[in-house]
Protein backbone atom coordinates (compact mmCIF):
# COMPACT_ATOMS: atom_id res chain seq x y z
CA UNK A 1 0.00 0.00 0.00
CA UNK A 2 1.69 3.41 -1.22
CA UNK A 3 -0.48 5.48 1.28
CA UNK A 4 -1.62 9.31 0.79
CA UNK A 5 -0.67 12.56 2.45
CA UNK A 6 -3.04 14.18 4.56
CA UNK A 7 -2.90 18.09 4.31
CA UNK A 8 -5.10 20.03 6.33
CA UNK A 9 -5.58 23.98 7.46
CA UNK A 10 -3.19 25.62 10.24
CA UNK A 11 -6.36 26.71 11.13
CA UNK A 12 -7.50 24.47 13.28
CA UNK A 13 -11.09 25.02 12.92
CA UNK A 14 -10.92 25.52 8.81
CA UNK A 15 -12.57 22.08 7.40
CA UNK A 16 -10.74 21.91 4.18
CA UNK A 17 -8.37 18.63 3.86
CA UNK A 18 -6.63 17.60 0.69
CA UNK A 19 -5.15 14.35 0.08
CA UNK A 20 -2.23 13.25 -2.45
CA UNK A 21 -1.66 9.49 -3.59
CA UNK A 22 1.63 8.72 -2.93
CA UNK A 23 3.25 7.95 -6.70
CA UNK A 24 4.28 4.49 -7.32
CA UNK A 25 6.85 5.49 -10.39
CA UNK A 26 5.78 2.21 -12.18
CA UNK A 27 5.76 2.27 -15.96
CA UNK A 28 2.20 0.23 -15.89
CA UNK A 29 1.15 3.17 -14.15
CA UNK A 30 -1.01 5.45 -16.44
CA UNK A 31 -0.01 8.52 -14.26
CA UNK A 32 3.70 7.85 -13.41
CA UNK A 33 3.90 6.82 -16.55
CA UNK A 34 2.88 9.64 -18.01
CA UNK A 35 4.14 12.16 -16.18
CA UNK A 36 8.02 9.84 -17.10
CA UNK A 37 7.23 10.54 -20.77
CA UNK A 38 6.89 13.83 -20.48
CA UNK A 39 10.42 13.93 -18.48
CA UNK A 40 11.31 11.79 -21.30
CA UNK A 41 10.70 13.99 -24.17
CA UNK A 42 11.61 17.20 -22.95
CA UNK A 43 15.15 15.52 -22.00
CA UNK A 44 15.50 13.97 -25.76
CA UNK A 45 14.34 17.35 -28.02
CA UNK A 46 17.38 19.25 -25.39
CA UNK A 47 20.09 16.78 -26.93
CA UNK A 48 18.59 17.34 -30.39
CA UNK A 49 20.84 18.75 -32.97
CA UNK A 50 18.07 21.57 -34.50
CA UNK A 51 18.06 20.34 -38.12
CA UNK A 52 15.71 18.77 -40.14
CA UNK A 53 15.20 15.43 -39.72
CA UNK A 54 13.91 12.10 -41.54
CA UNK A 55 11.98 8.95 -39.96
CA UNK A 56 12.78 5.88 -41.26
CA UNK A 57 10.91 1.86 -40.24
CA UNK A 58 12.71 -1.19 -41.53
CA UNK A 59 10.78 -3.81 -41.54
CA UNK A 60 10.90 -7.61 -42.24
CA UNK A 61 8.95 -10.05 -44.10
CA UNK A 62 6.71 -11.82 -41.86
CA UNK A 63 7.77 -15.52 -43.35
CA UNK A 64 11.12 -14.82 -40.75
CA UNK A 65 8.85 -12.94 -37.20
CA UNK A 66 8.69 -16.54 -35.98
CA UNK A 67 12.34 -17.04 -36.44
CA UNK A 68 13.07 -13.98 -34.60
CA UNK A 69 10.66 -14.63 -32.27
CA UNK A 70 12.40 -18.40 -31.12
CA UNK A 71 15.51 -16.54 -31.15
CA UNK A 72 15.00 -13.08 -29.72
CA UNK A 73 19.19 -12.62 -29.57
CA UNK A 74 18.88 -12.36 -33.12
CA UNK A 75 16.77 -9.03 -32.16
CA UNK A 76 20.48 -7.77 -31.10
CA UNK A 77 21.70 -6.96 -34.54
CA UNK A 78 18.26 -5.29 -36.40
CA UNK A 79 19.07 -1.95 -35.09
CA UNK A 80 23.07 -2.18 -35.85
CA UNK A 81 21.93 -3.05 -39.40
CA UNK A 82 19.47 -0.57 -39.94
CA UNK A 83 21.74 2.27 -38.66
CA UNK A 84 24.70 0.99 -40.82
CA UNK A 85 22.52 1.54 -43.48
CA UNK A 86 22.10 4.83 -43.03
CA UNK A 87 25.67 5.38 -42.26
CA UNK A 88 26.81 3.90 -44.94
CA UNK A 89 25.28 6.51 -47.52
CA UNK A 90 26.39 9.23 -45.45
CA UNK A 91 29.85 8.21 -45.51
CA UNK A 92 29.86 8.16 -49.31
CA UNK A 93 28.96 11.71 -49.45
CA UNK A 94 31.63 12.11 -46.76
CA UNK A 95 29.24 13.17 -43.53
CA UNK A 96 28.38 12.27 -40.42
CA UNK A 97 25.10 11.98 -39.38
CA UNK A 98 23.14 11.95 -36.18
CA UNK A 99 20.80 8.88 -35.63
CA UNK A 100 18.07 8.15 -33.04
CA UNK A 101 15.77 4.76 -32.89
CA UNK A 102 14.21 2.12 -30.93
CA UNK A 103 13.22 -1.18 -32.19
CA UNK A 104 9.77 -2.20 -31.62
CA UNK A 105 8.36 -6.20 -31.53
CA UNK A 106 5.06 -5.97 -31.62
CA UNK A 107 2.52 -4.13 -34.23
CA UNK A 108 -0.73 -1.60 -33.29
CA UNK A 109 -2.68 -5.24 -32.76
CA UNK A 110 -0.20 -6.02 -29.94
CA UNK A 111 0.94 -8.88 -32.69
CA UNK A 112 4.69 -10.06 -32.80
CA UNK A 113 6.21 -7.73 -35.52
CA UNK A 114 10.02 -6.92 -34.80
CA UNK A 115 10.64 -3.08 -36.74
CA UNK A 116 13.17 -0.72 -36.54
CA UNK A 117 12.53 2.87 -36.41
CA UNK A 118 14.74 5.25 -36.91
CA UNK A 119 15.25 9.54 -37.59
CA UNK A 120 18.38 10.57 -38.91
CA UNK A 121 19.12 13.74 -39.67
CA UNK A 122 18.62 15.21 -43.21
CA UNK A 123 22.22 15.81 -44.10
CA UNK A 124 25.53 15.73 -42.09
CA UNK A 125 28.73 17.35 -41.36
CA UNK A 126 31.68 17.10 -43.75
CA UNK A 127 35.61 17.06 -42.74
CA UNK A 128 35.45 20.67 -42.24
CA UNK A 129 32.39 20.34 -40.20
CA UNK A 130 30.01 22.29 -42.69
CA UNK A 131 26.71 20.77 -43.28
CA UNK A 132 25.45 19.52 -45.82
CA UNK A 133 21.94 18.13 -46.87
CA UNK A 134 21.73 14.36 -47.27
CA UNK A 135 18.90 12.79 -49.26
CA UNK A 136 18.50 8.88 -48.60
CA UNK A 137 17.18 6.58 -51.98
CA UNK A 138 14.54 4.29 -50.62
CA UNK A 139 15.04 1.40 -53.13
CA UNK A 140 18.98 1.69 -52.46
CA UNK A 141 18.51 1.56 -48.69
CA UNK A 142 15.83 -1.11 -49.17
CA UNK A 143 18.23 -3.58 -51.23
CA UNK A 144 20.72 -3.29 -48.87
CA UNK A 145 18.61 -3.82 -45.92
CA UNK A 146 17.29 -7.02 -47.30
CA UNK A 147 20.97 -8.11 -48.16
CA UNK A 148 22.53 -7.07 -44.77
CA UNK A 149 19.83 -9.12 -42.74
CA UNK A 150 20.46 -11.93 -44.89
CA UNK A 151 23.67 -11.89 -44.70
CA UNK A 152 23.47 -11.74 -40.62
CA UNK A 153 21.36 -14.41 -40.68
CA UNK A 154 23.13 -16.84 -42.87
CA UNK A 155 26.27 -15.99 -40.88
CA UNK A 156 24.66 -17.91 -37.87
CA UNK A 157 25.56 -21.39 -37.11
CA UNK A 158 22.25 -24.18 -37.70
CA UNK A 159 22.90 -25.81 -34.64
CA UNK A 160 22.55 -22.39 -32.41
CA UNK A 161 18.92 -22.01 -33.80
CA UNK A 162 15.58 -22.60 -32.23
CA UNK A 163 13.74 -23.85 -35.20
CA UNK A 164 9.86 -22.21 -34.70
CA UNK A 165 7.22 -24.73 -35.49
CA UNK A 166 6.26 -22.77 -38.44
CA UNK A 167 9.84 -23.79 -39.86
CA UNK A 168 9.79 -27.06 -38.81
CA UNK A 169 10.57 -28.31 -42.43
CA UNK A 170 14.03 -26.86 -42.44
CA UNK A 171 16.70 -29.52 -41.32
CA UNK A 172 19.76 -28.81 -43.33
CA UNK A 173 22.08 -26.02 -44.32
CA UNK A 174 20.43 -26.16 -48.23
CA UNK A 175 16.60 -25.43 -46.53
CA UNK A 176 18.50 -23.12 -44.64
CA UNK A 177 20.16 -21.13 -47.06
CA UNK A 178 17.10 -21.46 -49.48
CA UNK A 179 14.57 -19.73 -46.70
CA UNK A 180 16.44 -16.72 -46.24
CA UNK A 181 17.15 -16.31 -49.35
CA UNK A 182 13.43 -16.43 -50.61
CA UNK A 183 12.21 -14.94 -47.51
CA UNK A 184 10.04 -12.32 -48.91
CA UNK A 185 11.41 -12.19 -52.34
CA UNK A 186 12.54 -8.62 -53.74
CA UNK A 187 9.43 -6.97 -51.74
CA UNK A 188 11.20 -6.48 -48.38
CA UNK A 189 9.85 -2.80 -47.29
CA UNK A 190 11.07 0.04 -45.69
CA UNK A 191 9.04 3.40 -44.99
CA UNK A 192 10.48 6.63 -45.37
CA UNK A 193 8.05 9.83 -43.76
CA UNK A 194 8.45 13.24 -44.70
CA UNK A 195 11.37 15.39 -43.81
CA UNK A 196 10.99 17.18 -40.83
CA UNK A 197 11.82 20.49 -39.43
CA UNK A 198 13.44 19.56 -36.05
CA UNK A 199 13.03 15.86 -34.56
CA UNK A 200 10.00 16.99 -31.84
CA UNK A 201 7.32 14.45 -34.06
CA UNK A 202 9.50 12.08 -33.97
CA UNK A 203 10.70 12.05 -30.20
CA UNK A 204 7.16 12.47 -29.05
CA UNK A 205 5.81 9.66 -31.35
CA UNK A 206 8.85 7.05 -30.09
CA UNK A 207 8.10 8.76 -26.21
CA UNK A 208 5.09 6.80 -26.39
CA UNK A 209 5.96 3.91 -27.08
CA UNK A 210 9.68 3.84 -25.17
CA UNK A 211 8.17 5.29 -21.46
CA UNK A 212 4.41 5.27 -21.55
CA UNK A 213 2.56 2.74 -19.80
CA UNK A 214 1.88 -0.10 -22.20
CA UNK A 215 -1.55 0.55 -22.83
CA UNK A 216 -3.82 3.66 -22.04
CA UNK A 217 -6.53 3.82 -19.13
CA UNK A 218 -9.18 5.46 -22.16
CA UNK A 219 -8.53 1.28 -23.90
CA UNK A 220 -9.39 -0.61 -20.57
CA UNK A 221 -12.93 -1.88 -21.12
CA UNK A 222 -12.99 -3.39 -17.46
CA UNK A 223 -10.85 -4.01 -14.12
CA UNK A 224 -11.46 -5.10 -11.05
Amino acid sequence: ILGVKHYTCANEHCPHVKYLCNTCHCRACPSCGKKATDQWIAVQNNRLPDCPWQHLVFTLPDTLWSLFFYNRWLLDALFRLAADNLIYTAKRRGLRVGIFGALHTYGRRLNWHPHVHLSVTAGGLDEQGVWKNLSFHKEALRRRWMWLVRDYLLGQPLSQLTMPPQLAHIYGESDWHRLILTAGGQHWHIHLSKKTENGRKTVNYLGRYLKKPPISGSRLAHYT
